[in-house]
């Protein structure tokens, strides 16, 4: 299945655009498994902006994000998440972890912010202008509700280290 072929994805090599798509699918398979509790439409919506933003690949996107948002989101979809855990065989693992981990293995993938040249400072204006323009569809597509850019910032700048403890 996905999981296999994502874990093998080109192994070895430096860059790889196909690595970058394995990402983003198995990112939109992950938030999609949400779906009861968070329309999937929210990551989407945040990687497209961070993209356009920053120049970054799609995959490279749901790399970075999805750990992060999968994280913030984890006590208003735990069942969900559960099922993600689930079908990494991982059950007592949570999802963001997992996904991070998953994230970790794949070459060429940019895996963080600064992998793609994106700053704190830049994360955080980006943050503030996405819940000023776009605050209220973000709440309506999230089931833990951001009350500010700020808020949306410390989400999105969550150090993966901790999430991969």
């Amino acid at each position: 299945g996905w999981r296999s072929r994502l874990l093998d994805a080109h192994g070895g090599e430096e860059k790889s655009v196909e690595g970058m798509e394995e990402v983003y699918l198995g990112g939109w398979m992950a938030v999609r498994a949400l779906f009861t509790g968070c329309y999937p439409a929210l990551g989407h919506l945040l990687q497209n902006h961070y993209s356009a933003r920053f120049s970054a690949h799609q995959g490279a996107c749901s790399a970075i994000l999805s750990p992060r948002l999968l994280r913030h989101h984890h006590t208003a979809t735990q069942p969900q998440q559960k099922r993600i855990s689930e079908i990494f065989g991982r059950p007592d693992v949570p999802a963001s972890k997992l996904v991070a981990q998953l994230v970790q293995k794949l070459p060429g993938v940019p895996k963080d912010h600064e992998d793609v040249g994106v700053s704190m400072e830049e994360l955080e204006k980006f943050a503030g202008w996405m819940f000023e323009t776009h605050g209220e569809r973000l709440n309506k597509l999230s089931p833990r509700k951001f009350e500010s850019g700020r808020e949306l910032f410390e989400v999105l700048a969550f150090p993966l280290e901790e999430i991969l403890r």
